[in-house]
C-alpha cells in the first residue's frame, strides 16, 4: 500500500483528531490553554495517533489513544522548545516566544496532564501506564542528551539508546495504546528510531521552506546526532565545532563526508527491523517508508 493511500483512508479519523485535540486543550480557559492551543494548531504528521489508529481494532480507543500521545508528544516540543529558546515551531512563534517562558514552562505541563487524563477519565489504566512509562522514558532520554551535549566522542550505542528513549518509546507506546500487543510495541519502538535518525539528517541537509527550521539546530546546540558523530570522526573541523567551536561552513563539511550515507543506511537498517515485526500489515509497512523519506 502507498504512503498516499494510507493517509487518504485515515484521513476522517485524523480530522476528527484534530477537533478533539482543540477540545481537550480548550478544557481549563487561560494562558495554559493559550499555550496548549498554540502548540496544537503548529500541526505536523500525526504520525503517533495514526500509529494508534492503524493498530487499534476500536475507533473510541483509538480516538482516545491517538489525543493522548499526541498531546504527550506536543507537551515534549512546548518544552523542548523552552529549553533549546527556539522561537519557531513549524513556521509560527513558539509557545515560549509567543507566551514568554513561565508560562511555556506551564502551559506544557498541562498539555501532559491533559494526555494522562484523557485515558483516566475513562478509566483505562492499562492504557495510563503505557502513556506514563513512554513519558519517563522521554525524560531520561532528556537527560541523557544534556550529559552528551558537546561530546563528539559519544558512542553510537548511547547516541541509539537515547533516541530510543527520546524518541521510540513514544512510538511504542501509541502502537500499545492502540493493540496491547507486545510485537506491535517492538515495531513502534524500532520505528521510531528510524524516524529520528532521519530526522537527525534532514537537520543537516533540510531546506528552511521545507522543513520548517533553519539547518544545523542540533550542530549549534552541540547535540551529538549519528551523522555529526560520524561526521566528526572524518573531520577536525566538524569535531571542533561539535565541541563549541565555529560553525560557519560546517555543515557543508559534513555533507563532505561518508556521514549522512552512513546515517541513513543505519536508518534503513531499523526500519527494515521494523517491518520485521508484521504479519501481513500493508498500512504499517507503509510507514516505515514514510519516515525515511519524507520531510520534517
Amino acid at each position: 500500500m502507498s504512503a498516499q493511500a494510507v493517509l487518504r483512508e485515515a484521513k476522517p479519523y485524523l480530522d476528527e483528531l484534530e477537533e478533539q485535540l482543540e477540545v481537550a486543550v480548550a478544557r481549563y480557559p487561560g494562558v495554559v490553554e493559550a499555550v496548549g492551543r498554540n502548540a496544537v494548531a503548529a500541526g505536523g504528521k500525526r504520525l503517533r495517533p495514526l500509529l494508534v489508529h492503524l493498530t487499534s481494532p476500536d475507533r473510541t480507543r483509538a480516538l482516545r489513544g491517538g489525543v493522548a500521545v499526541e498531546l504527550a508528544h506536543v507537551a515534549t516540543l512546548v518544552h523542548d522548545d523552552l529549553i533549546d529558546r527556539a522561537e519557531l515551531r513549524r513556521g509560527r512563534s513558539s509557545a515560549w516566544h509567543e507566551h514568554g517562558a513561565p508560562a511555556a514552562r506551564a502551559g506544557g505541563d498541562y498539555v501532559f496532564s491533559r494526555a494522562i487524563w484523557e485515558l483516566a477519565e475513562y478509566g483505562d489504566l492499562e492504557g495510563v501506564d503505557i502513556l506514563a512509562r513512554a513519558c519517563l522514558a522521554i525524560v531520561r532520554g532528556e537527560a541523557m542528551q544534556r550529559q552528551q551535549t558537546h561530546r563528539p566522542e559519544t558512542p553510537i550505542d548511547a547516541y541509539l539508546e537515547r533516541i530510543a528513549l527520546k524518541t521510540g518509546r513514544l512510538f511504542e507506546a501509541a502502537c500499545l495504546l492502540g493493540s496491547r500487543d507486545e510485537r506491535l510495541g517492538a515495531f513502534g519502538l524500532a520505528l521510531g528510531v528510524a524516524f529520528q535518525i532521519a530526522d537527525d539528517i534532514l537537520d543537516c541537509v533540510g531546506e528552511t521552506i521545507d522543513t520548517w527550521k533553519i539547518p544545523g539546530a542540533d550542530l549549534r546546540e552541540g547535540v551529538p546526532t549519528l551523522p555529526l558523530i560520524l561526521a566528526a570522526r572524518e573531520d577536525e573541523v566538524v569535531l571542533r565545532a561539535l565541541r563549541g567551536g565555529p560553525k560557519s561552513g560546517v555543515l557543508v563539511r559534513v555533507a563532505a563526508t561518508s556521514a549522512l550515507e552512513r546515517s541513513r543506511a543505519m536508518a534503513l537498517e531499523y526500519a527494515e527491523k521494523a517491518r520485521g515485526f508484521l504479519r501481513d500489515e500493508p498500512e504499517l509497512e507503509a510507514l516505515t517508508h514514510i519516515v525515511i523519506d519524507r520531510e520534517r
